[in-house]
Order: structure tokens, then C-alpha cells, then sequence
């Protein structure tokens, strides 16, 4: 079951606010009250208390790359060459 906007007929998605459950239409923001009914007929049977979430995080260490200044400039005007298609097989294909 889809709610519509009775302003725009926009389509209205559920929404939590101060731990109450809204129907907020997309394109106008007109907002209405959520009765059990709707919670019902949406499906909506349950929510996880905040104390019961878990946080998850993916914390990651950048390594040392290993290249000496010199190689890393050298990797960096490849790099360059190749984002402006200056590398060997272009200037083959345009007749350079």
C-alpha cells in the first residue's frame, strides 16, 4: 500500500520524528500523523530500540607505498600523460 499526498500526489514515505512515526511527501514536505492502521498496513510490525543497535565501523591504516620521491613524481607524469591521452598507443592511433 503507497499513501499519496492529498496536496501534490506526491508519494508519502514514513518517517520518524520525537519517536513518532509521520507520512512525509517527497515533493511538498506535507507531513501527517501515522495511525496504527497505516503502521499496519505498511508492514511496520516492529522497530529496534537505539539501547539494541549496533554501530559498525571499518577503520582502516594507510600503508607506507614504498616509493622513493623520485619514482613517486615519475608515477605521478604517467599518470598525467595517460588522463590527457598522451601515452604511446594514442599518438599511434592519431598518426603522431
Amino acid at each position: 500500500m503507497v499513501k499519496f499526498c492529498p496536496r501534490c500526489g506526491g508519494p508519502m514515505m514514513p518517517t520518524k520524528k520525537n519517536g513518532e512515526v509521520f507520512f512525509k511527501c517527497n515533493k511538498c514536505g506535507y507531513e501527517v500523523k501515522a495511525t496504527k492502521k497505516d503502521l499496519e498496513k505498511y508492514g511496520m510490525k516492529y522497530q529496534v530500540e537505539s539501547s539494541k543497535r549496533v554501530v559498525t565501523a571499518k577503520a582502516t591504516e594507510s600503508k607506507a607505498s614504498g616509493l622513493t620521491p623520485e619514482e613517486r613524481e615519475m608515477l605521478h607524469g604517467v599518470l598525467r600523460d595517460i588522463s590527457r591521452g598522451v601515452c604511446r598507443g594514442r599518438r599511434r592511433e592519431r598518426g603522431e
